[in-house]
């Protein structure tokens, strides 16, 4: 049996309070890259295995230094990290892009004079160019980052990814000019919906591996929370924009804009809004993963006594566990937004109206918790927040049944099920984007990062047709569906608390694989543990020179 108690304990005691970050503001242009090095091992150091301490919650919460800490942490924010006003922007209006849409496509395909029946294929579209897009775009960013001079692969890769938009947009948005022709018009919807997701997918994936590569491992999930809080606030403000796009009714230029083609024209004009700013104040230099290791250098990394034969061994496991983990988060997100409202309107006859006065305080639930997160990672241990998820979601899966508790749910039962699963998402997805990022280690994290996208885009995918067909199955009990959440939920708690020790920043996984390795001959464990694959992680050295590159 899994010693559960354990595992928390060993991670309670391996809590550690944070390191402050003057020795990020005090660093010189010289030696930003030594800098940012030594900032990433303290904050890798901030949360690994330390046997001779003993730190209790208590101890956390009691410490002097933590609201010293947190004003640290805004200043470094502010001054630091000068790309996140672009993202937060960028953000913002792509998260409520997608959410002005939705109310008005069905009506859009009728006015087009395409079938119903063609509606699933638009909605699919989106999220099919997300996946393509997120691992398409992912891996252009990490080939550019790695090619190009400093600041030029991620400049060029974010203004490729909102060309995507641009075009989808117009597309989407021209579909209601076009007259006596409904194929069409029709495709252009579906084509047009397609390029948005792909540009959305390749942002995030962008956006979550420069995360990765410029923000040293102890702030990850600080900052994943809080790009976050400005997604929330994009769905949250779709609908109230949607609102007023939807009382458009002129003509320009001899093209009429409408209630339902309006949303395209704003997401054409958000495209071009996010262009130009991420133009001017986006320089991409804080990721600096294209920096090649010099081969004298390289060659000092490779430990003969370690018995890795050149290789680094790479933490399957970890990587495993949290891309599982964070498509069982997706999945449930999926369900609970596709089955809640026909499911209200089943069991407790609710309109339009009280539908939408329960998904708005959704919104505002998920913007508190993305800002709680923020704060919470700063003074709690990010694997403690990943169990944490995991518990609430199962919880609320669990209250969300209709069997064994009682033959029908009631109404309080439901409201709190459907409040604990809309919490367990936002704290799931910024844990796991986070300790993702730390076990991926000081690698371009492109290409996982557009993989990890892709995982959260299958499941809006195929979850709705699974939800509804288990709901019509056992006729609208939600004892089926609620209870597969419920086992997928323990599933992978059973599977975090086996990996813990795992889920850890790349640097202690290492320490402890050499560790580990010389007390058990080297060689042996490399043949039976780990995969002679050569993994993608980079060599670390103390000193990293970055070859000039002529600038063209």
């Amino acid at each position: 049996m899994i010693d559960i108690k354990g595992k928390v304990a060993d991670i309670m005691g391996n809590s550690q309070q944070m390191p402050t970050m003057s020795s990020l503001n005090s660093s010189s242009p010289d030696d930003e890259t030594t800098s940012l090095l030594r900032a990433d091992n303290m904050g890798t150091k901030s949360k690994s295995t330390a046997s001779s301490s003993e730190i209790t919650i208590s101890t956390l919460a009691e410490s002097p230094s933590n609201d010293e800490e947190s004003q640290r942490s805004d200043e470094v924010m502010k001054k630091k990290h000068t790309w996140l006003m672009p993202f937060f922007v960028n953000i913002f209006l792509a998260c409520a892009s997608f959410s002005i849409v939705m109310p008005s496509l069905s009506p859009y395909l009728i006015e087009v004079g395409a079938s119903m029946s063609y509606l699933p294929r638009a909605v699919a579209s989106y999220s099919i160019g997300e996946m393509i897009g997120s691992v398409a775009i992912g891996s252009f960013y990490e080939y550019t980052t790695r090619t190009f001079a400093l600041g030029r692969g991620p400049r060029i890769s974010m203004i490729m990814s909102i060309l995507f938009g641009i075009v989808g947009s117009a597309l989407y948005a021209s579909a209601g000019w076009i007259d006596g022709n409904r194929y069409i018009a029709q495709y252009f919807i579906v084509a047009g919906r397609f390029l948005q997701g792909a540009w959305t997918g390749g942002q995030q994936a962008i956006e979550q591996a420069y995360i990765s590569a410029a923000v040293e491992p102890s702030k990850r999930v600080e900052f994943t929370a809080t790009l976050s809080t400005c997604a929330v606030l994009g769905f949250v403000a779709g609908p109230t924009i949607g609102a007023l796009l939807s009382m458009i009714d002129t003509t320009v230029f001899g093209l009429k804009i409408g209630a339902n083609n309006a949303p395209g024209i704003f997401i054409l004009l958000a495209n071009f809004i996010m262009m130009v700013q991420t133009t001017l104040f986006y320089d991409g230099k804080d990721d600096r993963t294209g920096e090649i290791v010099d081969e004298a250098d390289e060659e000092e990394q490779v430990d003969s006594s370690s018995g890795t034969s050149g290789y680094k061994p790479f933490n399957y496991m970890g990587v495993a566990v949290s891309m599982f983990l964070f498509y069982i988060h997706y999945y449930s997100f999926a369900i609970q937004e596709t089955i809640i409202t026909p499911l209200s309107s089943v069991l407790y006859e609710w309109n339009a109206l009280e539908v939408n006065l329960l998904f708005s305080c959704a919104g505002v639930l998920s913007l508190i918790t993305s800002f709680a997160v923020r704060l919470l990672a700063r003074h709690v241990e990010d694997r403690i927040l990943l169990v944490a998820s995991i518990l609430i979601g199962f919880i609320g899966s669990a209250f969300l049944m209709d069997l064994p508790f009682s033959p029908d749910l009631p109404v309080w039962r439901f409201l709190a099920g459907f409040s604990m699963v809309t919490v367990a998402f936002p704290i799931g997805r910024n844990v796991v984007l986070g300790i993702f990022g730390n076990v991926l280690g000081p690698v371009n994290q492109g290409r996982w990062m557009g993989a990890m996208i892709a995982i959260s885009a299958f499941p809006r995918i195929v979850g709705p047709f699974i939800a509804l067909g288990l709901l019509e199955l056992v006729n609208w009990k939600t004892w089926l569906e609620f209870g597969i959440c419920a086992c997928l939920f323990f599933v992978v708690f059973g599977l975090v608390i086996q990996y813990i020790d795992l889920l850890v920043p790349y640097e202690d996984f290492l320490d402890d694989f050499e560790k580990y390795a010389k007390r058990n001959r080297g060689n042996q464990l490399q043949q039976e543990v780990y995969s002679p694959i050569p993994s993608p992680i980079i060599g670390r050295s103390s000193a990293i020179v970055r070859k000039q590159r002529v600038q063209s």
